[in-house]
This record gives C-alpha cells, structure tokens and sequence, in this order.
C-alpha cells in the first residue's frame, strides 16, 4: 500500500465567540498528510499560515508547524512535491500552500466562494496562477490518486482517495468534522457551509462511506476509522 503520513500542523485552542463551536469548545488539531507515490509525493492540505493578528488573536493555533519542516521530517523534498491538493480554502488548510513550489489543485467553486469577505485570509488563498490548476469535481492525479468533490462544509469541499493494491485510503479533510458524524453518515450542523448544504454534505459523506477504505482521516480529528469493518468505533493513531 502507498504510505501516506498524517502530519500534525497546529492544535487550535480558542474560537470566537460568533463561532458555530464556541459552546463547549475544547481544543482541536489541524492535519495535513503526506502521499508517497511512485510518482511523485501529494501533499493533502498546508496548515495554518504564519503572522496573521486575527487569527491568532480568534484561534491561538499552538506548535503550528513548518510546512517544508513537516514535509522534510516525513521523509520528502518540499521542493520535490508531484501536487499539492487542498480541501478547500480556510485559512486552516491552505495557510503555507505559498511556501511551496508544486501545482495547487483547488475545485473551481472554492475558487469562487474564498472570494467572499471574511470566508478565509486572502493572502494565504491565493495561488500563484503558474501553480494553480482549477478542479471541476473529480480528477485524477496519478494512479490510484483522486481528487473527490465533497462539497458540504465549503462550496468546494474536496477529498482525497489513494488506492493501491485493492485498499482504499480516504482523506476527507473537513467533508465532517468529528469521526462520529462520518461513521453515523450525518454531519454536524456546526459543519456546514449554511443550512442549505446540508443535503449536498450527506450526500459527500455517502460517498466516501460507499468507498469502504481501510482507514478514513478527518482534518480536524485524531482518531481515524476502518471503513472497511461494518463502521466499527473510531480509533486513535498516532
């Protein structure tokens, strides 16, 4: 099976008070993962972004990691990455994507949608246009690696499925936010984009659950779950 590493990125341990998870907030971290692939490694997601005040006067993100730093510790070249996907374009999970060389895939209604006020910090969503490569649903990247449009939690929500030798590993970024809701098939409303993306989230999370991986991550989760045992309980991983 490919190897893909989970690398720890920040632990966010405050929201404000507007915030949809500030009642009985409790902290959370902030993961991207490493794809070894014959082809190239595919980084999934860049962490939270240096020197913004409003973020880390709302957020407090702690231990936020180097992107290059992270890569390099998993064993790759930052220089030397084939793509670099994102889920979508909060300024949780495309923080460093600039301190990076390799091409960016963002699906093209994220593009959009991160041009609203407010929805992300622009300087760290913006993708230099030689690296930028937009995304219209599903594509694949190399063999046995595909980009999954799960729009719910944004517009243009993505995932990502790595394949090889007949397992599936899923990477869902923030299609929900805790495993229980990716086990039970139902987000949280707390994980939506609005109400209205509701259907359009279920129907995300069916589809990863339809895949059946050995193994599901979650952005914002530290426990992973096998798919491929009837939606046994979640377990943690290192």
């Amino acid at each position: 099976m490919v190897r893909v590493d989970r690398l720890l990125m920040a632990t966010i341990t405050s929201v404000p008070e507007w915030h949809p998870l500030h009642d009985g907030f409790q902290p959370f971290p902030v993961h991207a993962w490493l794809v070894h692939h014959p082809a190239g490694p595919v980084l999934f997601d860049a962490g939270v972004g240096f020197g913004n005040d409003v973020v880390d006067d709302w957020y407090a993100p702690a231990g936020v990691a180097s992107v290059r730093d992270a890569v390099r510790r998993a064993g790759a070249d930052p220089d030397g990455l084939a793509a670099v996907v994102l889920s979508h374009l909060h300024f949780d999970h495309c923080g460093q994507q600039g301190a990076l060389a390799a091409p960016v895939y963002v699906q093209r209604a994220e593009l959009e949608a991160a041009r609203s006020p407010g929805y992300t910090v622009p300087d760290w969503a913006a993708v230099d246009g030689n690296r930028l490569r937009p995304v219209d649903g599903d594509e694949a990247l190399a063999d046995g690696v595909v980009v999954l449009a799960t729009p719910g939690h944004t517009p243009g929500h993505q995932s990502l499925l790595v394949e090889d030798a007949g397992e599936r590993i899923v990477l869902g970024g923030q299609c929900a936010f805790a495993i229980e809701e990716l086990a039970a098939g139902e987000p949280a409303a707390s994980n939506l984009h609005d109400p209205s993306w509701h259907e359009a989230a279920c129907a995300s999370i069916g589809r990863l659950r339809a895949l059946a991986p050995v193994r599901a991550h979650l952005s914002h989760d530290e426990r992973t779950l096998d798919l491929d045992r009837g939606w046994s309980a979640a377990s943690p991983t290192g």
